[in-house]
């Protein structure tokens, strides 16, 4: 049982380490990850029959951003 709550200890650990990691992230990059996000789930919710619009990014301003 121990091992159990160990590891649903380092889950939430994880977890919690990632929230911060994304919260430091500067602002065009978060805006990127929503674009990310948006462009995944828009095939799905396409075939569910509802009507979707993924943001599009003007380049110039995302130069600073490396890629990945």
């Amino acid at each position: 049982m121990d091992t159990v709550k160990s590891e649903i200890a380092r889950i939430f650990a994880a977890k919690e380490a990632r929230r911060h990691k994304l919260a430091a992230l500067p602002f065009p990059e978060k805006v990127l990850a929503v674009v990310c996000l948006q462009q995944m789930a828009a095939p799905l919710l396409r075939a569910r029959g509802k009507k979707v619009r993924v943001w599009t990014l003007d380049p110039q301003p995302m130069k600073s951003i490396p890629s990945r």
